[in-house]
């Protein structure tokens, strides 16, 4: 598993949040009003990436388990309680919405997967257009996931809400891409 994106929203008196004054207080946090309507934090430990909007809304971005997910969101209301004084704050369930892996083909001798013949051969299954993009994408039947094939023998599996879902695409796509 390489990345998970969730959301959760935080339940507080103040919201909606002025954002301006908590990326003031906050620490690892950007605020440009700008160019984006959320305050982006950074969290060391878990690794994550926190976008908070003015509604309390969270998503996060960068962790490889659910419960690194919760980690860094109750560190988020930790740091709010102790900066946004005399205000409380409460973090509602933690909803995946993404879940990203990839896995590596060990290709032999230089070898690279042919992505031509697995398209004309997959096609039903496949987009490929080499010109617009170096990889082919697989949607396996009756699978929420979508994997990216490369002629290197990466591929990525995104679009699961589960660790089973990765798994399922990608024993669903192994026996079609070792034949190429």
């Amino acid at each position: 598993i390489h990345n998970i994106v969730s959301t959760t929203k935080i339940r507080s008196s103040v919201i909606p949040l002025n954002l301006s004054y908590v990326a003031s207080v906050l620490p690892n946090s950007f605020y440009d009003k700008h160019k984006f309507a959320a305050i982006t934090i950074r969290i060391d430990n878990p690794t994550c990436t926190v976008l908070l909007f003015s509604s309390g809304k969270l998503v996060l971005t960068g962790s490889q388990s659910w419960y690194k997910c919760l980690h860094a969101s109750l560190k988020v209301v930790e740091m709010l309680r102790s900066h946004v004084l005399g205000v409380d704050f409460f973090v509602e369930d933690i909803v995946v919405q993404n879940i990203v892996g990839n896995a590596i083909i060990d290709l032999e001798g230089g070898k690279s997967l042919n992505l031509e013949r697995m398209y004309s051969e997959q096609c039903s299954k496949c987009t490929f257009q080499k010109s617009l993009f170096p990889g082919l994408i697989f949607r396996p039947d009756n699978s929420p996931v979508v994997l990216l094939c490369f002629e290197s023998g990466k591929v990525v599996i995104t679009g699961g809400k589960c660790v089973d879902d990765v798994e399922l695409g990608w024993r669903r796509l192994w026996p079609v891409v070792r034949r190429y």
